[in-house]
């Protein structure tokens, strides 16, 4: 599964980064992240198994502005 977050909408909140570390991190003052550890070709992508999909799931429902998608 590859997870997408639209940084360019990010609001900072810390959101998915409290709801799934294990994939998202936001650092300050910078849009939020996948971790290095399933990061893809840039830090806006990444693919994840399937024991993840609920965190990122939980992660993208408690996102106020709904920029976490999962393919």
């Amino acid at each position: 599964m590859i997870v997408h977050i639209k940084q360019e909408e990010c609001i900072l909140c810390g959101n998915c980064s409290s709801t799934c570390p294990e994939v998202f991190i936001v650092e300050p003052g910078e849009s939020s992240k996948v971790t290095k550890k399933y990061r893809g070709k840039n830090d806006s992508e990444g693919e994840i198994n399937e024991n993840l999909f609920e965190c990122v799931q939980s992660a993208a429902d408690s996102c106020p502005v709904s920029i976490i998608s999962l393919q």
